[in-house]
């Protein structure tokens, strides 16, 4: 008799079939093992821990059901939607070369290919308004966010071939004077925002017996920073003189390094900046000489696949301690059913609301949040050379109303 798998486990979640944790355990990476026998790496961040575990395992879930379910092209019937789906995603791929490689293009395939299969069954004539709309409204608010300006141009195509004739036109148009399936509403949040600064600043003293934590929040307060980015911060690396200097990392991720979002600090200016920094040098000089801006000594120092240096504080750990000194204060004891106390990650939202009431413009605090930035000309040069962006938002301790 065959011995059974043992359970792969992350943080209290049993991880699904064809689903592994990151070789570098980096927090919130995944691989997936494809059919091809190629293992694929993903990433659900900002989420960690047993969140991210449980938001890879959906993935993986999808990702399961499709390959399990994968229909055979020669045995459908040539009317059916499940037939015309693949048609449509080579002729996509053929008339938009850029959309090989991109996660968000292997996303809506896969949503178009569960489309495909739900409505496997009923020939493409015989697609009705209401059939589509009992299907729609099954769907959550984000996956109908997701579908639904690559749906408005399936259907777009589908018409264009004659093969919608029940359907007078476009269900997913823009046009309002039709009638069109639109996505519903968004719900209320899951996780609580960090209301006032006030609230901020009764965090910030919670965590004076982890100073790391300290600096790493005032760090991201100031410059709208995520966490990995922060932990990722080095003395040699990231300091030049006057200035430190940062590439995004989720930038980089979704548009390369040539266009991705890079910033630069001065210490002249960002006065607070230069506080925190100046405190950092301090505190890792007691922890050893720790290379990194964000340092720790824990109880157990070791390195590894996550660490290069024993007092080194990963994102994960970071979470971690911001949700023990949360959870210390009691602020969040009594939350309405289905919401969850807000994260590390929520000192970001802060920062961008305090920015606004600052006054700042939206196209600063865009640039300065790395949500949008034009594409830069100099798309040839080397990497060192490629110019940063003088961050804009500069906090006083009157904004953000303390002092670190």
């Amino acid at each position: 008799m065959a011995r059974p798998k043992k359970p792969r486990v992350l943080d209290g979640v049993v991880l699904e079939e064809n689903l592994f944790t990151d070789t570098r355990k980096r927090p919130g990476y995944f691989r997936y093992l494809q059919p091809s026998g190629k293992l694929k790496t993903f990433s659900v961040l900002p989420l960690t821990g047993a969140d991210a575990a449980r938001e890879a395992n959906r993935m993986a879930a999808e990702a399961n059901q499709e390959r399990d379910s994968a229909p055979v092209l020669s045995k459908i019937p040539r009317e059916s939607i499940a037939y015309q789906i693949p048609l449509y995603i080579n002729w996509r791929e053929k008339t938009e070369s850029k959309l090989h490689g991109k996660a968000s293009w292997e996303n809506r395939k896969r949503a178009l290919r569960g489309f495909g299969r739900d409505f496997q069954s009923l020939p493409l004539a015989r697609i009705h308004w209401n059939a589509l709309k009992d299907w729609w409204e099954e769907l959550t608010f984000h996956q109908q966010k997701a579908r639904h300006a690559e749906f408005r141009r399936l259907f777009n195509w589908l018409m264009s071939e004659g093969l919608c004739r029940s359907l007078p036109h476009n269900p997913f148009t823009s046009n309002d004077a039709l009638a069109r399936l639109y996505p519903m509403g968004e719900k209320e949040r899951a996780v609580v925002r960090i209301r006032s600064k006030e609230e901020f600043w009764i965090l910030y003293n919670a965590a004076s017996k982890y100073p790391a934590l300290q600096i790493a929040m005032g760090i991201s307060l100031v410059t709208i920073m995520r966490e990995g980015d922060i932990c990722a911060l080095q003395f040699s690396e990231h300091l030049e003189g006057d200035l430190l200097k940062k590439v995004i990392s989720k930038s980089e991720g979704q548009r390369g390094t040539v266009g991705a979002a890079r910033l630069q600090w001065s210490n002249t200016r960002h006065v607070l900046l230069k506080r925190l920094l100046a405190r950092a040098r301090e505190e890792a000089i007691k922890n050893y000489g720790c290379p990194y801006v964000i340092s720790h000594t824990p109880r157990v120092k070791k390195t590894g696949t996550t660490k290069t240096h024993a007092c080194q504080v990963t994102a994960n750990r970071l979470v971690n301690m911001f949700a023990e000194v949360r959870d210390s204060t009691n602020l969040y004891k009594s939350l309405p059913e289905g919401r969850r106390p807000p994260g590390f990650h929520q000192i970001k939202s802060l920062a961008i609301k305090l920015a606004k009431d600052a006054g700042f413009s939206m196209s600063e605090i865009q640039a300065n949040s790395a949500h949008t930035r034009a594409s830069t000309t100099e798309g040839y040069m080397e990497d060192h050379q490629l110019p940063y962006d003088d961050a804009q938002v500069i906090f006083t301790e009157e904004m953000i109303g303390g002092t670190f």
